[in-house]
């Protein structure tokens, strides 16, 4: 998607008044000032879903989501900043100008990529009701799928044919190097280009506009030489890490019912879709990305893992799992028989039975666990499974908790659970690329990164943000004793970021105009609940500095008390090792004596104003 000039941005902002817009989406009554509704994006009946037309700012006091129309659409239709701009645009009359030649170049090339994807996707579509694809129909009925099933999917047929596909985009004037492009062809070694799908089931893969981005092709033939499915490869509009297949379908439900389910198949998704179950979506046989968890956690916090019961099913599901527990997900697991499969489930017992097993999902510790104490002989490999998930967890509060739990259901000593945990935080840690700051002492908050701070570090650092949204006058203070790095929590560094740069360039901005400034749908949901709290108690204005100062020092004492427990633990593995320890034993009483003095009074700065 191109640049967008922010006076275009101003422009489309200003066209799109909030109301109007929200109205679109939302039954909304006014109230007072504002406008109220039911929120569309949590279960609700009260009508919590507040929007003021003057601030041009919405917000839920029921769930918390909270921006400006921008934010709206980007939730509502689960697309890009980029994408809800345009969407706008074309809803106010507003023209967005041409990008320059290098951008447009690579518009053109997208949209003649999306355009041949639609193009396969007609064309296969139509393949399966002619005589030609009555072979993939009879599959599709020997599945009990129906034409309803087919139509609903856009499921299709690619012929026996070397170049079926490619003399129709010939005929209809499309460059065979763009198909190539697309995923669609193959290019000779002598020459020429080839179908890349042949004989095979079409499973088209759309994105969250809409467009068919990509295939799965499932082969008929009793074929062991061939593989069972060739998919796209990557493209410039195709990553199969960051797709979902069916949560284009499936969003609204997902919405609706507050959960997601997890299958790993085409036929998985579209049986219990179209018998009513409609909150399901596939990772296609790839293994959960990260990019992928994120992408469900627009929509909502909780997972449902449905997968196949054999044992290699099993092992990917719960690597799956972690990767939803790491971005703060809520993780279920729902157990099928050996053999069994989503698809196959329903087929035999129907949609209600698959309903009441997945009522009967444990969540994913619990399911570890369960799956330990059931089994005989080595169960190393899943006890590390499970402390794999507890070091994955990144509320420091509940990894407590659970590490406790757990400690005491398998009968391990809690501190050497507490040790594993540790480790694997560590290595985690390292494999994301932190940098080496993290293993120095110092005053700066940067050597204080480890698995407590950042669930202990974020009530602190978010009071730091409210001082500054409420009183401006509070940026340079703070900053004058941390940097933005130091913001652990990557929102509020989003925030702090922008508000010192405001600051820096002498640029005023009332509270209630900065939710217009962020355009990711969390950092303005925070910013919104900030402006719609009242501000604290009067006269607190004169002395924001002391507020300031008093989070300033939480901050630096929960650094240092981190940073002594992990020397701590330092000093112990090297006397149990037989080493000396010295150095460290100076550094931990050099630390103590640290924190003796920022418990004192005269660590108050002093007011960098005179009192009003």
């Amino acid at each position: 998607m191109s640049f967008i000039a922010e006076n275009i941005i101003e422009e489309v902002r200003l066209a799109s008044d909030i109301v109007d817009v929200i109205s679109d989406y939302v039954n909304l009554q006014k109230k007072g000032i504002n406008y109220f509704g039911i929120c569309p994006f949590h279960s609700e009946k009260t009508g919590s879903f507040s929007v003021n037309q003057e601030k041009q700012i919405f917000h839920c006091f029921g769930c918390g989501a909270g921006g400006n129309v921008f934010t709206f659409i980007m939730r509502e239709e689960g697309v890009l900043f980029p994408e809800s701009v345009r969407m706008l645009a074309k809803r106010a009359g507003i023209e967005i100008p041409e990008p320059d030649d290098s951008d447009r170049m690579n518009t053109q090339e997208r949209e003649a990529l999306y355009y041949a994807c639609e193009l396969a996707a007609d064309f296969f579509h139509a393949q399966i009701f002619t005589e030609i694809g009555e072979v993939a129909r009879e599959y599709m009925v020997k599945r009990n799928f129906t034409d309803e099933a087919i139509r609903s999917f856009k499921i299709g047929y690619a012929p026996e044919s070397w170049d079926a596909l490619l003399k129709h985009a010939e005929s209809k004037h499309m460059k065979p190097e763009v198909l190539e492009i697309a995923g669609l062809l193959n290019k000779r070694d002598s020459g020429g280009f080839y179908d890349r799908f042949r004989n095979r089931v079409m499973f088209p893969i759309i994105n969250l506009s809409g467009k068919v981005i990509a295939f799965g092709g499932r082969k008929l033939v009793a074929d062991e030489t061939i593989p069972k499915y060739v998919n796209s490869p990557e493209t410039p509009i195709y990553h199969k890490s960051n797709v979902l297949y069916g949560l284009y379908q499936a969003r609204e439900a997902i919405r609706e019912k507050g959960d997601v389910i997890f299958v790993e198949g085409y036929t998985d998704v579209i049986r219990p879709s179209l018998a009513g179950l409609q909150n399901i979506v596939a990772t296609s046989g790839t293994a959960l990305t990260e990019l992928q968890a994120r992408l469900v956690n627009r929509y909502t916090r909780k997972v449902i893992l449905l997968y196949d019961a054999d044992l290699a099913g099993t092992k990917a599901t719960m690597r799956g799992a972690d990767v939803l527990i790491e971005q703060g997900i809520e993780v279920f697991v729902a157990e099928l028989a050996e053999g069994e499969d989503p698809d196959s489930f329903v087929q035999k017992y129907g949609i209600t039975a698959l309903e009441e097993k997945i009522k009967a999902a444990l969540p994913l510790l619990e399911f570890k666990s369960k799956s330990i104490h059931a089994k005989t002989g080595n169960k190393q490999e899943d006890i590390q499974s499970l402390i794999s998930t507890l070091s994955r967890i990144q509320n420091g509060i509940e990894r407590q908790e659970k590490v406790h739990e757990f400690a005491e259901r398998m009968h391990i000593d809690e501190e050497i659970l507490w040790e594993e945990v540790r480790r694997l935080r560590r290595l985690q840690r390292t494999r994301k690329g932190f940098d080496s700051t993290t293993q120095q002492i110092d005053v700066h908050l940067h050597g204080a990164v480890s698995s407590s701070f950042a669930s202990r570090s974020r009530p602190v650092e978010e009071e730091l943000v409210r001082i500054m949204i409420i009183y401006p006058r509070s940026v340079p203070y703070i900053f004058s004793f941390m940097e933005i790095n130091d913001f652990f929590n990557d929102d509020f560094r989003t925030i702090a970021a922008l508000l010192l740069q405001l600051h820096e360039h002498n640029v005023r901005v009332d509270e209630e105009e900065l939710v217009h400034y962020f355009h990711e749908p969390a950092v303005a949901t925070f910013v919104s609940r900030i402006v719609h709290q009242e501000k604290h108690a009067a006269g607190i204005a004169h002395d924001y500095y002391r507020w300031a100062a008093d989070c300033l020092a939480k901050l630096q004492r929960l650094m240092l008390d981190t940073k002594l427990m992990e020397i701590r633990e330092q000093i112990l593995e090297r006397e149990k090792s037989g080493g000396d320890a010295k150095e460290l034993r100076e550094q931990f009483h050099s630390l103590q004596t640290q924190k003796v003095r920022i418990k004192s009074a005269n660590f108050l700065p002093e007011n960098p104003e005179p009192s009003a």
